[in-house]
């Protein structure tokens, strides 16, 4: 796979906009923060994508495997640490629209570890700034 670019620009006074591949992703602040609540909080997105990513894994594999998996959901939830300025204590639950059995839990258990949001995530990344 090549390499993973976005980017972004600011189209409002708290609004930003993220272009991926084409795609738009917009971000802002809630009216509380100062902004005009018209899109997630960036630390949203990163629980989102988390969401998305091991959602469609599983699906992936379950499609592969015969495990029913329409209408299955992946909740996120963080908790914010602004002394290190990051999210802490992710906490992912699956919910399946049937009850997997030991053997179908398993198989999806491995699928949402290949999550590549969840394993940076759980490692960290080095992020290099560059300010032009």
């Amino acid at each position: 796979m090549a390499k993973m670019t976005a980017n972004a620009m600011n189209v409002g006074p708290t609004v930003m906009c993220a272009k991926v591949r084409g795609h738009s992703c917009f971000t802002d602040l809630p009216e509380d923060m100062g902004g005009t609540d018209t899109a997630a909080l960036p630390p949203e997105t990163l629980c989102a994508a988390l969401a998305n990513c091991i959602g469609m894994i599983v699906s992936l594999t379950c499609a592969e495997e015969g495990i029913p998996f329409e209408g299955l959901t992946v909740d996120v939830e963080a908790e914010p640490n602004d002394e290190d300025a990051k999210l802490d204590n992710f906490k992912v639950t699956i919910t399946m629209p049937e009850s997997p059995t030991d053997e179908q839990r398993a198989i999806i258990d491995e699928a949402q570890k290949q999550s590549k949001v969840r394993g940076t995530v759980m490692a960290g990344s080095d992020v290099e700034v560059t300010i032009a």
